[in-house]
């Protein structure tokens, strides 16, 4: 299923290259929740964070015959937002300009009981401690994080994004996970992994 929807985004890709507004259509409403979701982890600034969505495909379909064809439609378009959306928050926040590529920005993980495959009387005690733990990584750690398991990316497609190696990205994957280990332990590590890596799915 998963490779079809792949496929899919790239036949709606091409034909949206060819000034098919069904096909941007599609690819607009597709991947729109995914894209504020993923802004709201740099800013709560929502006004930014639309206009930073609608300035993306604003300039796709401005500049639809002149665009290369990516492997996967979801990390191109969120390496495309990232760079607009730092460009807006660069504009408002002398902290940011030009330190876009260092551990100088925000990027937040808010986790919610109800986020969590556990559902008993300790939800709300094992949020906060995964929230303590979150809290004592680096923002592009906490991004990384966000990618491989949030948004279920390859190590590759996270490179791309974060503009790094594919060596350091394993590296920062590695590290972070490790220091989240170090703080809240192996069994708190896994339920946050597969709380962000699927569904709610209530255990009582």
């Amino acid at each position: 299923m998963k490779g079809n929807a792949l496929n899919d985004d790239l036949q709606y890709w091409h034909s949206f290259k060819k000034g098919d507004e069904l096909s941007f259509e599609f690819l607009f409403n597709k991947f729109y929740s995914v894209l504020i979701n993923y802004g709201h982890k740099f800013s709560s600034e929502r006004y930014i964070i639309e206009e930073s969505v609608q300035d993306l495909f604003v300039k796709l379909w401005n500049n639809r015959l002149t665009l290369g064809d990516p492997e996967i439609v979801k990390p191109y378009l969120f390496k495309a937002f990232r760079t607009i959306i730092f460009r807006k928050l660069r504009k408002n926040s002398v902290y940011l300009q030009e330190r876009l590529n260092d551990e100088r920005y925000d990027f937040r993980i808010e986790l919610a009981p109800d986020q969590l495959i556990i559902n008993n009387e300790k939800t709300e005690e094992v949020r906060r401690k995964i929230q303590k733990g979150l809290s004592a990584l680096t923002s592009r750690q906490l991004e990384a994080i966000y990618l491989r398991f949030y948004e279920d990316m390859a190590y590759e497609q996270i490179s791309e994004i974060l503009q790094m190696n594919i060596g350091g990205t394993y590296k920062l994957i590695y590290r972070a996970i490790e220091r989240l280990r170090e703080k809240i332990g192996s069994v708190l590590l896994f339920i946050f992994i597969a709380s962000s890596a699927a569904e709610t799915l209530p255990i009582s």
